[in-house]
């Protein structure tokens, strides 16, 4: 029997689980980078030797950012998010925009809804 209190045992570190990004591609992700963290639908996650790790793409609320290198992805969390909170309050946004502004048949509005509607069904797994 060990003798040693549970506030005396070492604690293990936490970490943060990242995901295989290509099982993230067509989901909601976050991508943590050096300095700021992006959230959007992973469009496409490559291994490449050239880029000495991956190649993506992730289309957030306000365009597409790139990059290449190490991919840390994790899927975006629930309603209590507050990335998640910001992204949906930024498509709805862009979305009445769009209904308002856009040229009729404008693909930019069927894209903003569909992110939208695919936001809004993976938070709903997560509640």
């Amino acid at each position: 029997m060990n003798a040693s209190s549970a506030h005396d045992l070492p604690r293990p570190r936490t970490l943060t689980p990242y995901h295989d990004p290509a099982a993230l591609v067509g989901r909601w992700t976050r991508v943590r980078g050096d300095r700021d963290d992006q959230v959007g639908v992973l469009l496409h996650a490559t291994r490449s030797v050239a880029a000495r790790g991956w190649e993506w793409a992730l289309r957030t609320p306000t365009g597409v950012v790139t990059g290449t290198g190490d991919l840390r992805a994790t899927p975006l969390g629930g309603h209590d998010d507050r990335a998640a909170r910001s992204a949906r309050r930024r498509l709805r946004a862009a979305r009445a925009d769009l209904a308002e502004f856009a040229d009729a048949g404008d693909p930019a509005l069927d894209e903003v809804t569909a992110d939208l509607e695919l936001l809004e069904l993976e938070l709903a797994a997560h509640a």
